[in-house]
């Protein structure tokens, strides 16, 4: 899911041509998710790498339009702890809950083997030190430390668009927020939760049980301004709003991208030829998101009938989520809710 080139499956946007999404990734230790190549060749994204390793390695994968800066992120400058362990994925400035993850398999990929001290900064700082007045989207995924993140990056509040958090709902590791806690700090700042991406894991001694989701552990949540709230942004201009609208396609927001536009419209904030070129993009995305079966009768019998039938195809897991993607992004859909429509929990 993810590209590293910076280069290869993007797409020619006429309404970004000159007016570059700016998009945040901290940890990003797989690169940039490819909706966002999928989308546009018009963006730029700002990677933060803390370990060493990895970011030798990002930096050495990325492509023109990424920039890769080895820093941590923190809610204040200065030197953190940094438990480097088994799986690198999992590595954390928090230390790792022990006792909780016992519970589950291959608790052993949170062994720390290393600790070293590491250099933290807030994103308010850095992107500042690089010329970065405005950004249009955060995504933070940072093993419990995202609080202290978020903490850090409130001067460009104001003008995001909105936010992915990986949140956590029980403490895989000791002392770390949990999601009560991130999510009353994000909509204190004009956030809105529009979707959660949930992570169950099964306990070991079940680990086999197929289809059950055993315990929320962990997700990955999405935030939005709304659209009313992106036109009371301080620096509101034809170009946030462009690129506002096109944050919201990317993430398979269509009504979201519609009501901003037409209010946009009403209030006399678009050119004609941009009015025309969202028409267009617009007018696309409606295609594919309405591209279903009509209603008859006994559709809901069918439906769930191919539901059984993909749960049978399953990989049998003990870590797993029941939803198969954060947005409503067409490519990450189930053929079942392609041709059927929403599939409900």
């Amino acid at each position: 899911m993810t590209n590293f080139s910076g280069d290869k499956q993007m797409k020619s946007n006429p309404l970004l041509s000159n007016n570059p999404l700016y998009i945040v990734d901290v940890g990003a230790r797989d690169g940039m998710h490819s909706r966002w190549n999928k989308f546009t060749s018009s963006y730029k994204g700002i990677l933060f790498e803390p370990d060493p390793e990895e970011y030798k390695l990002l930096k050495s994968k990325c492509g023109k339009n990424l920039i890769v800066l080895n820093s941590a992120l923190s809610d204040s400058a200065g030197e953190l702890d940094f438990h480097l362990c088994q799986k690198p994925g999992v590595s954390s400035v928090y230390w790792p809950n022990i006792d909780f993850l016992s519970k589950f398999p291959e608790v052993e990929r949170f062994d720390v083997v290393k600790n070293i001290k590491i250099q933290a900064d807030t994103l308010n700082n850095q992107l500042k030190k690089n010329n970065i007045f405005d950004i249009d989207f955060i995504k933070i995924d940072t093993q419990g430390h995202e609080l202290s993140i978020l903490h850090g990056s409130v001067d460009y509040f104001d003008n995001l668009v909105g936010l992915e958090i990986e949140v956590e709902f029980v403490p895989l590791y000791k002392k770390q927020p949990l999601f009560n806690e991130v999510d009353s700090f994000i909509r204190k700042h004009g956030f809105e939760l529009f979707d959660l991406k949930r992570y169950y894991w099964k306990r070991k001694e079940s680990k086999n049980t197929r289809n059950q989701k055993g315990q929320l552990v962990f997700g990955d949540a999405l935030y939005f301004k709304t659209p009313e709230q992106v036109l009371l942004m301080s620096r509101v201009t034809q170009e946030k709003i462009v690129r506002s609208i096109c944050v919201y396609l990317v993430y398979g927001y269509l009504d979201l991208a519609q009501t901003l536009f037409l209010n946009a419209n009403r209030n006399g904030l678009l050119v004609k030829e941009v009015q025309d070129e969202v028409v267009l993009i617009l007018s696309k995305y409606e295609r594919e998101y309405t591209n279903m079966l009509p209603d008859f009768k006994g559709k809901g019998r069918i439906k769930l009938l191919f539901e059984r039938i993909g749960n049978m195809f399953d990989v049998n897991s003990w870590h797993t989520g029941c939803d198969i993607s954060v947005g409503n992004n067409p490519g990450g859909l189930s053929i079942v809710k392609i041709l059927f429509g929403s599939i409900c929990d």
